[in-house]
């Protein structure tokens, strides 16, 4: 189940299950030009689950440029 990321967090947010308080993703993944993906899991209860975080459109246009320049496409034409 995705949550979406509760934008008043400063440092992380609370586990669901067993209200922990968890730092950091475990894995965050960039989905497209808007959004981020993070895995968390919590030590305390062992409980996994996934937050959407959105970009801000400027950040997300900054983000996009910078993807291209460390990583270009492979294809050969």
């Amino acid at each position: 189940m995705m949550t979406p990321a509760n934008p008043r967090s400063v440092f992380g947010m609370n586990c669901p299950e067993c209200g922990d308080l968890l730092i950091a993703p475990t894995w965050s993944e960039y989905e497209d030009e808007r959004h981020i993906l993070n895995l968390w899991s919590c030590e305390n209860c062992g409980y996994h689950f996934e937050t959407e975080a959105p970009l801000p459109i400027a950040q997300a246009a900054n983000d996009a440029a910078t993807i291209k320049v460390f990583f270009p496409s492979l294809l050969v034409g």
